[in-house]
């Protein structure tokens, strides 16, 4: 490289006599991931080299250290040559230029270059940092790729979302599933405000959103932040749960329904069931002779709806005495729950009151006599 007069050699060991420090930049050196060599300013010299260097270029250390820029040239057919010529013979630093680097077998090579002004062991040097042009095309090519799939996985996906710029809150692109849940074209929702109350009348984290043709839509809604061209956005996905909250409020109001009606339909299924298989009125029931006086007006209570406490109330005794009565009526007519008592009772004729009650009495007080 003739932009400089040839300084005289220095002698071979000046260099590599070094003290720790430079031991410790040689690592330094060693560690970087990218292709890097040091050259000696004072004689344009070669002094370090890093082995991502060497497996760039296919060569071995001896292929550079000692050597001369003007033996092995890194800089051919630099770009901004001037530049680069001020900026050696000042100690600057060198901006991103491309040139060609020769390789072992006669070849040459694209590479994009960088200087660094450096001290090594005192003297000052030039760190340069190569990036293979072939690999940086490659890989703006996959990365090229990359968006485009990824943009149709977007433009394409069955889920219904939006990108939102996070510093202004504003809508860049909707995929085309949530275009068409609300009706919008993407042109129509670009650039729309997430403030907008004719889409979003109660703000994009309710849920609820307008379509274009008026309809109320309610959505379950996430939020992810992503990064796109080194910008923060934010992801939006909505579910369209109109249709499963509808029905789920139709569910509940045909339950509550059958709740204020369980009374009565209990009752008359109840009912029915024990007049199809209850015995015929002309034989006396079982168990129903053995019970007192008492045990048939809680039995008559029991038919009516009464709990416990209520009907110790009615009666005017204990909450425990009630129980014993029951438990004795439960016994006698052979049952083991509230629910079959009363059914036994009502096709028995215990259901309606004391009058009903009095008349069974009556009757069975005439059998006996008989």
């Amino acid at each position: 490289m003739d932009i400089f007069t040839r300084p005289h050699p220095a002698p071979a060991d000046t260099v590599w006599n070094t003290p720790d420090r430079y031991a410790r930049y040689d690592c330094s050196i060693e560690s970087n991931p990218a292709p890097a060599i040091v050259c000696r300013l004072r004689d344009l010299r070669y002094i370090m080299v890093n082995q991502a260097f060497l497996a760039f270029t296919d060569s071995s250390d001896g292929d550079w250290l000692r050597r001369s820029m003007y033996e092995r040239n890194i800089l051919e057919g630099v770009e901004n040559y001037d530049l680069v010529k001020r900026a050696l013979i000042g100690a600057q630093a060198i901006p991103q230029t491309q040139a060609k680097i020769a390789m072992p077998d006669g070849t040459s090579r694209r590479v994009i270059v960088t200087g660094q002004p450096v001290t090594v062991a005192g003297q000052p040097c030039m760190l340069f940092t190569l990036t293979d042009v072939a690999a940086w095309h490659e890989t703006e090519r996959c990365h090229d790729q990359y968006r485009t799939s990824v943009e149709a996985a977007f433009a394409t996906s069955s889920a219904c979302m939006i990108i939102v710029d996070a510093a202004t809150n504003v809508v860049s692109m909707a995929n085309e599933s949530f275009c068409a849940l609300i009706g919008y074209s993407p042109s129509e929702l670009a650039g729309r405000s997430l403030d907008d109350t004719e889409i979003w009348p109660s703000g994009i984290a309710s849920g609820f959103v307008f379509a274009k043709c008026g309809q109320r839509l309610e959505c379950h809604v996430s939020q992810a932040n992503v990064m796109v061209a080194d910008d923060s956005y934010a992801l939006w996905t909505f579910q369209d749960v109109t249709q499963r909250r509808l029905d789920e409020r139709n569910l509940a109001a045909a339950i509550q329904a059958a709740v204020c009606e369980s009374k009565w339909l209990s009752h008359a299924i109840l009912d029915n069931l024990t007049l199809r298989t209850g015995p015929s009125r002309g034989t006396v029931p079982s168990g129903l002779n053995d019970l007192s006086p008492r045990e048939r007006e809680v039995l008559t209570l029991i038919c009516e709806g009464m709990d416990d406490k209520t009907m110790a109330r009615t009666l005017n005794v204990s909450g425990n005495t009630v129980r014993n009565h029951v438990a004795r009526v439960y016994s006698k007519i052979g049952v083991n729950r509230r629910v079959a008592a009363a059914a036994w009772g009502r096709a028995r004729g215990f259901d309606r009151g004391p009058d009903r009650t009095a008349l069974v009495l009556a009757s069975d007080m005439g059998s006996a006599e008989s």
